[in-house]
């Protein structure tokens, strides 16, 4: 089943999560002794969360969408 997916309509947002989770994330993991693993594994959660965090604050229209889409299973 596949599934018709756009590009995002907020990149602008993306840049601003991926550039801030990845600076936290560094940081963080390297202060907690976590290594490389550790690191990239909590900047990519710190980077979902945000991105998800920030769509569900604006509630844009693409953002439900596509959780519409997914819940219906198409």
């Amino acid at each position: 089943m596949p599934l018709d997916v756009p590009f995002c309509d907020t990149p602008g947002q993306s840049l601003v999560v991926g550039v801030a989770a990845g600076v936290a994330g560094g940081l963080a993991g390297a202060a907690a002794g976590l290594g490389t693993a550790g690191v990239v594994a909590l900047a990519a959660g710190l980077a979902l969360v945000g991105e998800l965090g920030g769509h569900l604050l604006r509630g844009d229209e693409q953002f439900r969408a596509a959780v519409r889409q997914v819940r219906e299973g198409r």
